[in-house]
């Protein structure tokens, strides 16, 4: 079967939804040529094989930063467009096939907004709105972010492969290399589902040490210096962000945000303290 679109699933130590995304991806109405890549331990490819999923894995016992799990579904595939999907998000209805049209009209690269895979949670879409504000179908377009993409082969050949020393980032360098040479496009009904913490105590770490991980990330990418004060102050203008993009939304979304936006607010805290004092430890928590 001859696939337009590819889709490397991103594994870290074998991640409980792990299934979950590989279905998604096997469900959409087009066939994609679909590969896991793992690393960091645990045994996907019984659990694939367990399930009755024909997916080829590639799996390493040692920890693969994100851009090297990339460049080797790259390598793994054959498909002209190349996509990922991290194991702990879903590719919603239409996924593939509206990359594929948005590609085939001119696109080189397809951006995907994100939603929550549990709409239900007020903590999940508190996390949406703290982390992907600007990443929203309805985020205008002065403030959008392009992630989540999918890539047309020949940019790798142009431009080379991810990044495979940056613990996070990877694809924020390597976009960086073809924009303005490159036409990226966000489709709005490509949408990602992925799944944030549903507990207000997990969102709080998880903002904590994105925040630290930002601080440092700072200092890796190009030739700037960790700007601390520049990352820990996202955290109180990604709550104004919230508050534009909830008044945006349409039904019933809007009224599941306006729940989240006091969550939003601890939100930010945390990313700021993380931003702060993390870095000063000798390890992100």
């Amino acid at each position: 079967m001859t696939c337009a679109l590819a889709c490397a699933v991103l594994s870290y130590r074998d991640e409980p939804f792990l299934l979950d995304a590989v279905r998604s991806l096997l469900a959409q109405d087009v066939p994609i040529e679909v590969v896991v890549v793992n690393s960091g331990g645990g045994d996907p490819a019984s659990r694939i094989a367990a399930a009755g999923l024909d997916v080829p894995v590639y799996s390493v016992a040692h920890r693969l930063y994100p851009g090297a799990a990339r460049n080797i579904g790259i390598e793994c595939t054959r498909a002209p467009y190349v996509a990922f999907l991290a194991a702990d998000c879903l590719a919603t209805p239409g996924w593939g096939t509206n990359r594929i049209r948005a590609h085939r009209g001119g696109a080189e690269a397809v951006a995907s907004p994100m939603t929550t895979a549990d709409p239900s949670s007020s903590v999940a879409w508190a996390a949406l709105l703290l982390q992907h504000n600007r990443r929203l179908a309805v985020t205008a377009a002065k403030h959008r972010l392009h992630y989540s993409l999918s890539y047309d082969r020949a940019l790798f050949e142009r431009f080379g492969r991810f990044r495979e020393d940056l613990r996070a980032g990877e694809d924020t360098e390597f976009n960086a290399r073809f924009s303005g040479r490159a036409r990226t496009v966000l489709a709005p009904d490509v949408l990602t589902a992925h799944r944030y913490p549903t507990e207000l105590s997990a969102m709080l770490r998880d903002a904590f040490r994105r925040g630290a991980l930002q601080s440092r990330m700072q200092g890796q990418i190009g030739t700037t210096r960790p700007q601390r004060i520049r990352v820990a102050f996202a955290g109180p203008r990604n709550v104004i962000r919230s508050v534009i993009v909830t008044a945006r939304s349409s039904s019933p979304e809007r009224g599941m945000m306006l729940r989240a936006l006091p969550l939003v607010v601890a939100g930010a805290a945390a990313h700021f303290a993380g931003a702060l004092i993390a870095p000063a430890r000798s390890a992100i928590p």
